[in-house]
């Protein structure tokens, strides 16, 4: 809870990925990948409640397994072409209860610290902002990024303020969730990580750079 308002923690989990089949509950440095995911829900100082969200027996059993509500997902909402937002709605209505805010933790973010959940939290809060969401620079220096026109290189532009979403961490409002389906509303924040904690997974190579910077973190 932060100033008395309440704060959900949702971890989506699908059974389905069209490039790296099972990888939520693939072995991430000897765990379940939503293992680290749920490290970060559970660790959080200012979450109220934490569930997930899944199709996946697997992924269910790991979350119960930690004291973690489960919310079956219908098949519907669990395809390649289902929305994130329908299955936001869906577990707002089974959890049926009224939330303040909702924190979205996907689990191909396995590097996200709990300080980054709070800190997001808070920073939506103390801002009354409609949203927050994690960004990262780009791999690449900014000086190595040209533009293309007609497969020329051309000069870079203004791109100084150059970040890109990192899906490790979303802060919305419930209802403005459900009548946008969006978090990057127009005046959502940025909560800013380094590249090595907002990497995000998605295919085999990712997965395997995620291991290394997790060796390789401090």
């Amino acid at each position: 809870m932060i100033d008395g308002a309440r704060a959900l923690g949702l971890i989506p989990a699908r059974a389905g990925s069209e490039r790296l089949r099972g990888k939520n509950t693939r072995l991430f440095a000897d765990r379940p990948l939503i293992d680290w995911t749920l490290d970060a829900a559970l660790g959080s100082g200012l979450l109220d409640a934490v569930a997930v969200t899944t199709d996946d027996p697997d992924a269910a059993a790991l979350a119960a397994a930690r004291g973690v509500t489960v919310i079956d997902r219908p098949a519907e909402l669990a395809g390649p072409d289902a929305s994130i937002y329908d299955a936001i709605a869906h577990a707002l209505g089974v959890l049926g209860a009224d939330w303040d805010y909702l924190v979205l933790l996907q689990p191909t973010s396995p590097l996200r610290m709990a300080a980054d959940v709070d800190g997001a939290l808070t920073l939506c809060h103390a801002r009354s902002a409609p949203a927050v969401v994690g960004v990262s620079p780009p791999l690449k220096p900014l000086a190595f990024h040209r533009r293309l026109s007609g497969g020329v290189i051309g000069p870079a532009g203004d791109l100084d303020d150059l970040v890109a979403i990192n899906g490790a961490i979303y802060v919305g409002r419930p209802d403005r969730l459900l009548t946008d389906r969006r978090f990057d509303v127009p005046g959502a924040l940025a909560w800013p990580m380094p590249v090595e904690r907002g990497w995000d997974i998605d295919t085999a190579p990712e997965f395997a750079a995620a291991e290394t910077l997790l060796a390789t973190r401090p």
